[in-house]
């Protein structure tokens, strides 16, 4: 397994790019729903910058939230909502609505900035 250490610099550009474009779609949210644990910072920064409220719980129109979209069984009871992702890969069965970077090989660990010790 080769880990990827991703820093918070390249989590903040990936950021402010998916923010970019959710506010082209001009869906308009009741709020982010970050999946615990590593949806949670991106739903906290999406947050400020799209400026919707930070969810404890999905409703009707939430945008829900997480670091990746790699088999994506974590996503698949949230597919009926719009989900935005930094990463997705080719062979997640929940594709995201948005998402900046695709995973290259299942080869790979990412190691998001909120993992490192």
């Amino acid at each position: 397994m080769k880990k990827i250490n991703i820093s918070w610099d390249e989590v903040g550009k990936m950021i402010d790019k998916l923010a970019s474009e959710i506010k082209k779609s001009k869906i308009v949210f009741d709020g982010v729903f970050g999946i615990p644990r590593g949806g949670l910072p991106l739903a906290v920064i999406l947050s400020h910058q799209l400026e919707i409220p930070v969810l404890l719980y999905p409703t009707k129109n939430t945008l829900v939230v997480d670091d990746i979209s790699d088999n994506g069984f974590t996503l698949q009871r949230m597919k009926n909502k719009k989900i935005a992702t930094l990463y997705s890969t080719d062979w997640t069965i929940t594709k995201p609505d948005w998402f900046v970077e695709k995973k290259k090989s299942k080869e790979d660990w990412l190691v998001f900035p909120w993992e490192k010790k």
